[in-house]
């Protein structure tokens, strides 16, 4: 009995701990990585339209 109890103390230990810092960091890097890839693609349409001035 000791034993079941224990486990069933651990587990909720563990989803707290998942609830409370595991998934806010991967939404927190969710957030960044569409950011980062907004970037990019500006990026990448002003290196286009650069490329395509030179090329006249």
């Amino acid at each position: 009995m000791k034993k079941i109890i224990l486990s069933l103390a651990m587990f909720a230990i563990s989803m707290a701990l998942l609830i409370t810092v595991i998934i806010p960091l991967a939404e927190h890097g969710k957030e960044n990585g569409q950011k980062v890839e907004t970037q990019m693609d500006t990026i990448d349409t002003k290196i286009n339209s650069l490329s395509t001035a030179i090329a006249r």
